[in-house]
């Protein structure tokens, strides 16, 4: 794919394919070379002879996002029925796996398990999905189970290289990155200009049909960029800037929403004609509405990543170590990456996916290009009384819209 084609419409591809008979017909296996987000060569391995100890459970409880896991085609949500990844898991464990679409927020999640993890109880779950700065205020905490690795070949063999020392976990012993988002525009280019610049956002001509996601890193990251200004270097001055733009934007009427993961159907009904948006949602959406583009904007976009993490006392914990571990043989990933269009963390899905549909090996949602991920920033470390300044300001912004 050309940088001309990377700045070109994102499109959904495969659209025309019934992704469950493609996923039935892709029984892959092997190894690929990864494009440079998902690093080189993966392979598939069985667990090792020192979990013979171990029973997978009858049952698995996990927390998740929307739209991110592979679903079968004409269903809105993944069960255990419906999903040929959680098929695949039960068919080789045993294990039913009680998915639930629980997080459109991490601190609001995060209101939902606080209590029981300060009480030293069960949450519930057996596998929750945050993202980084909220998994390691878990870690931090002492809320998050370690790894057992011996459990876990596939997560050691194939977890992309760019995983591997980060701040949050450096040796990789409580978070399995799960997906890589880019934050950019999603903009329904059949009903409104197409624009390519943040400050697109805030024209008169979109007034009451904008959307904004109540992640602070996400939307006010944006707004910095717009203003010019590094979210990678986050201070009260630059943050501030961010705010008065939003308030201002707010004020005029500008906004017709600021939620979690309902932007999705705002943007589906056309209730928004554009948004602070999250790269995989609008691919699986494009698939019924091509009309919509995601855009990392002329001044950059911002990057994170989710990640599997085990809360402290889940009762299945060797389970939810066999299915981070399923997930990291690449055929797998890409059963799920044909669905969900983020960026991969497992090595050797470029070439298991394209045995799905070879399409999807040029999507740039999945596969951004070298120039794009130059574009891309991660919202920066900060003091904690600053980031208690930020929550503050921002919960005020948000309150305020859906008051």
């Amino acid at each position: 794919m050309t940088e001309q084609q990377g700045e070109a419409k994102v499109r959904m591809t495969g659209g025309a394919i019934d992704r469950r008979t493609v996923l039935k017909l892709g029984a892959v296996a092997g190894t690929a070379a990864f494009l440079a987000a998902c690093g080189t060569s993966g392979t598939s391995t069985e667990p090792s002879a020192s979990s013979t100890d171990n029973t997978p459970s009858a049952t698995l409880n996990w927390a998740n996002w929307t739209y991110y896991l592979d679903v079968d085609d004409g269903v809105d949500t993944a069960t255990a029925e419906t999903s040929e990844s959680l098929r695949r898991f039960k068919k080789e464990y045993g294990t039913t796996v009680n998915y639930r679409e629980d997080l459109l927020d991490n601190d609001e999640f995060f209101g939902t398990i606080k209590a029981p993890l300060e009480a030293g109880q069960d949450t519930g779950w057996d596998l929750v999905t945050p993202t980084t700065w909220m998994a390691k205020k878990i870690i931090d905490l002492g809320w998050a189970e370690k790894f057992d690795k011996s459990h876990m070949p596939n997560f050691v063999a194939n977890l992309a290289d760019e995983f591997h020392g980060r701040a949050a976990d450096p040796s990789n012993d409580y978070l399995a990155p799960w997906q890589s988002i880019m934050t950019g525009l999603g903009v329904n280019t059949k009903k409104t200009k197409r624009f390519t610049k943040v400050s697109g956002l805030w024209d008169p001509a979109l007034k009451g049909k904008i959307s904004l996601l109540t992640e602070l890193r996400d939307t006010t990251g944006l707004v910095m960029l717009g203003n010019g200004a590094d979210p990678s270097n986050p201070t009260r001055a630059t943050f501030d800037a961010a705010i008065a733009t939003l308030q201002a934007a707010i004020d005029s009427g500008q906004v017709r929403k600021i939620t979690g993961n309902g932007y999705t159907e705002l943007l589906i009904n056309d209730s928004a004609l554009a948004a602070i948006a999250w790269s995989g949602d609008v691919g699986i959406i494009q698939a019924d509405k091509p009309e919509l583009e995601f855009i990392v904007p002329d001044e950059g976009g911002m990057y994170a990543t989710d990640n599997l993490l085990i809360p402290k006392g889940a009762q299945h914990k060797y389970t939810a170590e066999l299915w981070i571990d399923f997930y990291y043989r690449p055929e797998i990933a890409a059963i799920v990456e044909a669905y969900v269009n983020y960026i991969c963390p497992v090595k050797g899905v470029s070439e298991e996916i394209t045995k799905i549909d070879p399409a999807l090996a040029a999507n740039p949602l999945i596969f951004p290009s070298e120039e794009t991920k130059k574009r891309l920033r991660v919202w920066g470390s900060v003091s904690a009384e600053d980031q208690a300044y930020f929550d503050e300001r921002f919960s005020a912004i948000v309150e305020g819209v859906s008051a």
